[in-house]
């Protein structure tokens, strides 16, 4: 850099003008998602697996080893399994294995969990300030002391997330340093985000659809100390053979990370080929 740019800061700010103008206006491999949405991902998997092996709304209850296998209790059915994968979030972890090893279930369950909510508001363009929606969307720094955590401009973001001259918005509330927010009622929460944006982006259009979702405990937050309570989770699970952990409560709560835990579970459990 500096050779190139005769310093180092200079190099450094030439870097960044460079990068900005890879980027500058454009969705182009910097977000990506299933047209469909997430749950495309999930059929997709599903139509992969032979007929009749995924059962829904069958929740686990209560599992116990049986022999070099497992015995569970699913959805009032008695199942046998010679492994057992449980991508749960941790605290479910932690009750199903409290009966067979109280110091992991109180690792687990240790690892703690924030909630949250979403506001997803849309808009007709023509009703929005001239240039409010510039980039992709923001996040709000903890210092200001806003109850909105960030807000992605969904329709910018992603083609077809919203029809032609119209603008899909999604506030993020709640997380760990606001846990009251999420439990608000619906009106309270739109108004809320509303009111935000209004102060941050100068919208004060009112929106032609609302909508709000909610994800208790949805969140798992890595305290300091967190590798090394993995770690004492793994070494705790390793005394059961056939037995692993996957999900985002241990190394990495975004999709890239969860599958790969999945296959790493699903490596350490199945057989010798």
């Amino acid at each position: 850099l500096e050779r190139r740019h005769r310093s180092l800061i200079l190099g450094l700010r030439a870097g960044s003008r460079a990068a900005a103008r890879a980027t500058a206006g454009a969705r182009y491999g910097l977000f990506v998602a299933p047209d469909d949405g997430m749950g495309a991902l999930v059929d997709a998997l599903a139509q992969r697996l032979p007929a009749g092996v995924v059962r829904l709304r069958a929740p686990v209850d209560g599992l116990a080893r049986d022999g070099a296998g497992w015995r569970l209790r699913a959805g009032g059915e008695a199942l046998a399994a010679d492994a057992l994968v449980l991508a749960t979030p941790a605290h479910t972890a932690a009750t199903l294995l409290a009966p067979l090893d109280a110091p992991l279930a109180q690792l687990l369950a240790g690892i703690d969990y924030a909630s949250s909510a979403t506001v997803t508001l849309g808009y007709r363009a023509a009703d929005l300030p001239p240039e409010a929606l510039r980039g992709f969307g923001f996040v709000v720094p903890a210092a200001e002391g806003r109850p909105l955590l960030a807000c992605t401009y969904a329709s910018r973001k992603f083609p077809h997330r919203a029809p032609a001259g119209h603008e899909l918005l999604r506030g993020f509330v709640g997380g760990a340093l606001r846990p009251d927010l999420p439990a608000l009622d619906d009106v309270t929460l739109i108004r809320t985000v509303r009111g935000e944006l209004r102060a941050l982006l100068g919208i004060d259009a009112t929106p032609e659809l609302t909508r709000v979702h909610r994800y208790p405990r949805a969140m798992p937050q890595y305290a300091v100390g967190h590798l090394a309570r993995v770690a004492a989770i793994d070494a705790r699970v390793a005394a059961f053979p056939g037995l692993a952990l996957a999900g985002g409560a241990y190394r990495g709560v975004g999709l890239p990370d969860c599958v790969r835990s999945g296959e790493a579970a699903a490596d350490a459990v199945a057989p010798p080929r």
